[in-house]
């Protein structure tokens, strides 16, 4: 009997020495990750303030602080699990001197909010819509056009200043949106790419060289006291140089291969080249915005992160509307695991953000749906329970407005973009 309790006793303290074992083993790997993540989490936050000039492959972690910053979260988590305070406990802490970046990717509601989507929301009729978009020549996933898609949402959201990059021929786009606004005489122009589309009149415009890739417009706001001039900015900075196929390459996780590290180091020094670029334009673009003398609404596609000095510098002094008025995590790129914010609408303290949207295509359906539901909704909306029957006009907009509905529901085609959608309230400086 007692040989029997010795054995057992025996074969309990193996089992237990080998499940600590693994165990050991475990926190060994995991505490090897957790240095790595945490170095990294600590470089997202000084990478913004080093000029990618001086420091060249640091600036390309940007492209990768989300899966950072959520590997920071999980491994925190997992410490406190294994009960490791020594390790847990710093981990949170360097979790929380990170805080103050969260907002650039995630705009946590403190409180839930039971309303409808901004899209279909009533907001003061004095209120600017904004609207962004990289169209990249009016081409979809498939390689095909989708010029009807992209006059489809620019029709929808009706905004009163469009700015464009990608457009390609301007012919097109000119065929394309000046009937789309109620009121085509009065619609202006900047004739090049990227370009600005203005419900108000276009007073002064142009553009920096070719390199530098953005232009500007004066446009003038009247109102009952006084007439204002505002300047409308709208960039495409410096490519990634980053394919299609690159971007599957990463998502579909092939740079684990054994032949794949020479390609990752390719699309690294790329990806530092190209950010040299874009620090040079941002510099540029910065200081004419500091040079406006106007009210200012800088729009476009910078090809770069939140976490990068390309955001910082441009961005100090400016007002993000996502960062003021979003909600939840923002990605304007459609690709990269839909993980990056590269489209960005600022404004001086002349304006007030009200709403910011990514428009896709559930959002676009939800804006259209809020008016109008079926022909017969439509009709009671706007003209009221009459018993007379509607006449052609009347009959003829209400089905349009469900033929859009219908439009919407077959999908929108996009570029490798979203619109960005922004109101903007501006208030006008008392002297």
């Amino acid at each position: 009997m007692a040989d029997y309790y010795g054995k057992t006793y025996s074969s309990s303290r193996r089992t237990r020495r080998k499940r600590s074992a693994i165990g050991n083993l475990i926190d060994v790997v995991m505490g090897v990750v957790t240095i790595g993540v945490a170095t990294l989490f600590i470089l997202t936050l000084i990478v913004p303030r080093l000029d990618p000039r001086e420091y060249n492959e640091l600036s390309t972690l940007g492209l990768i602080a989300p899966f950072v910053y959520i590997a920071q979260t999980l491994l925190t988590l997992y410490w406190f699990l294994r009960w490791r305070l020594w390790v847990a406990v710093p981990m949170m802490l360097v979790a929380l001197s990170g805080v103050f970046q969260l907002s650039l990717f995630y705009k946590v509601e403190l409180r839930r909010v039971y309303t409808e989507p901004n899209l279909r929301k009533q907001y003061d009729r004095s209120a600017m819509k904004v609207l962004t978009y990289n169209v990249r020549s009016f081409i979809d996933d498939d390689g095909e056009r989708c010029i009807d898609s992209v006059a489809k949402v620019i029709k929808e959201l009706n905004p009163d200043i469009l700015c464009l990059q990608e457009m390609g021929f301007s012919d097109i786009a000119d065929s394309l949106f000046e009937p789309l606004y109620p009121m085509p005489r009065s619609l202006s122009r900047v004739n090049l790419s990227p370009a600005i589309y203005s419900r108000y009149p276009i007073v002064r415009a142009g553009r920096v060289d070719t390199l530098i890739n953005f232009v500007w417009a004066d446009v003038v706001i009247k109102n009952k006291l006084k007439d204002d001039t505002i300047r409308i900015f709208n960039s495409h900075l410096h490519t990634t140089a980053i394919r299609r196929d690159e971007s599957l390459f990463i998502e579909n996780h092939d740079y684990l291969d054994d032949d794949s590290l020479s390609r990752v180091r390719n699309m690294i020094n790329r990806l530092a080249e190209n950010n040299k670029v874009r620090a040079e334009q941002a510099d540029t673009l910065k200081a004419m915005i500091e040079q406006s003398q106007y009210p200012t609404i800088v729009c476009g596609d910078f090809n770069d992160t939140p976490v990068s000095y390309t955001y910082r510098r441009v961005a100090r002094g400016l007002s993000d509307a996502f960062r003021e008025v979003g909600r939840g995590y923002s990605n304007t790129y459609r690709g990269f695991f839909d993980m990056l914010r590269i489209d960005y609408v600022f404004a001086t303290e002349e304006f007030e953000p009200l709403s910011y949207e990514v428009v896709d295509s559930w959002t676009l359906e939800q804006a259209v749906k809020g008016r109008g539901e079926n022909a017969d909704t439509v009709l009671v909306r706007r003209y009221g329970n009459r018993m007379e029957a509607p006449t052609e006009e009347q009959l003829r907009e209400a089905m349009e407005l469900q033929e859009g509905v219908e439009e919407v529901e077959r999908g929108v085609k996009y570029s490798d973009h979203y619109p960005v959608f922004v109101r903007l309230k501006f208030n006008r400086k008392t002297n």
